[in-house]
């Protein structure tokens, strides 16, 4: 049998990585395995930003509620086996090596032919099916319609946001791109929307009407308040919680935080949780690289912000550190936006330094560096590593770093 890094080589390369977005393939290798997604409850996350973020305080509050709770997230940062856990315990790696060797065997046999991400959430399936698995919390990983988890009918279905990003595959436009994400929104299964323009929280009413699916929307059936010192209040369907404090932070993830709650009360019949779960969840839960402080002199943060929304955010949050010279380490893939996200960065950092990451699909930083037409100073630096280094080397005490544009340079980083 080969090794743990020959598989993840092997499942790396799978059709080069390109990206494939159809269910017939997955349908047809689960199928071979007597369909392990159905023996399990799930929770279904998708949305353009936040959805790893309330995934992970999804399954951070029903395992301190007592279940045993399993995650499904990608991409990871760096280890392959992040995606895949039950509880804080993450797939081992003989399981891994077993698990890729038996999808292979079989669907070899079957002449299916699977993608790289196709593999991982068969994978898991199985994995959380071998398991004494309570509930598991699956997160969309591309769009919602075609994505390879959407063959699982959930307790319920929950959209984030709805922004820009993967246009080549979603769509331009934020109608588009609803629609591929209302794809998960099965009949009779509820779904919790949160912050959407008028336009698309009306394509998710009708398409959650039409599939006779009870609908609840932020703002309007669940929101949050902001308190002092970090603390907000959350009003839901039925619930009161004040002074609630998140463990991760910005903004942003009082919201997600919200939307999380949110679809704990639409499943409470199924899964109660206590008001001292739901307070002790929020305040332990970890996930790395959303806002994330590495280091405090010079002060080195990094972000997952990849798009124009996360981007946003970023910026909001950053505005904290105003009087203080903040640079920016930065490496993106090709095919985003680019030059949206450094606008709007650059209207806080001071200067950037652009680098990539070990993929294909990074853009060269010599290239972006010579068509950045910014307000700050840039240049370049091929390894990621070596240019944090020289920015921390060049940097004050009070300076501060930020690490942004792609998940994969925070794995790197």
């Amino acid at each position: 049998m080969a090794s743990y890094s020959e598989t993840l080589e092997r499942i790396y390369n799978l059709h080069g990585g390109s990206i494939d977005l159809r269910l017939d393939r997955v349908a047809g290798a689960l199928n071979l395995f007597g369909h392990p997604e159905r023996k399990f409850p799930t929770l279904h996350v998708a949305g353009t930003n936040g959805k790893g973020s309330t995934s992970a305080l999804l399954q951070r509050i029903l395992s301190l509620a007592g279940y045993r709770s399993a995650l499904y997230t990608s991409p990871h940062l760096v280890s392959f086996t992040e995606r895949i856990k039950i509880g804080e315990q993450e797939i081992g790696e003989d399981d891994v090596v077993t698990l890729a060797d038996e999808i292979w065997q079989r669907t070899a046999a079957a002449d299916i032919a699977l993608t790289y991400f196709e593999v991982v959430t068969v994978m898991a399936f199985i994995y959380f099916a071998r398991q004494p698995t309570d509930v598991a919390v699956i997160e969309v990983g591309l769009g919602g319609r075609f994505d390879a988890t959407n063959v699982i009918t959930p307790l319920v279905a929950l959209i984030t946001t709805i922004s820009r990003d993967h246009e080549a595959f979603l769509g331009a436009d934020l109608l588009s791109i609803a629609g591929e994400k209302a794809g998960i929104i099965k009949p009779g299964v509820p779904l919790v929307c949160g912050a959407v323009s008028v336009e698309v929280s009306e394509l998710f009413r009708q398409t959650a009407k039409e599939r006779g699916s009870k609908a609840y929307f932020f703002g309007e059936d669940f929101k949050f308040f902001l308190k002092n010192e970090g603390f907000f209040d959350y009003t839901g369907v039925k619930q009161h919680y004040p002074k609630l404090s998140v463990r991760l932070r910005g903004r942003h993830q009082k919201y997600n935080a919200a939307v999380a709650l949110a679809a704990l009360e639409v499943v409470q019949d199924r899964f109660p949780v206590t008001e001292e779960s739901i307070r002790a969840g929020l305040a332990t839960v970890q996930w790395p690289g959303r806002l994330e402080v590495m280091l405090e002199r010079p002060t080195v943060i990094i972000d997952g912000a990849h798009n124009g929304e996360g981007v946003l955010a970023l910026v909001e949050e950053l505005k904290v550190y105003r009087g203080r010279k903040i640079k920016l380490l930065f490496a993106v893939m090709s095919d985003k936006d680019w030059q949206l996200m450094l606008a709007r960065l650059s209207e806080v950092v001071s200067q950037v330094m652009f680098t990539k990451v070990a993929m294909e699909r990074s853009a060269d930083p010599a290239e972006l560096a010579q068509n950045f037409a910014g307000k700050v100073a840039s240049r370049s630096h091929a390894d990621a590593r070596a240019a944090l280094r020289l920015l921390i080397d060049e940097s004050a005490a009070e300076d501060v770093i930020v690490v942004a544009g792609s998940l994969y340079l925070l794995g790197e980083i």
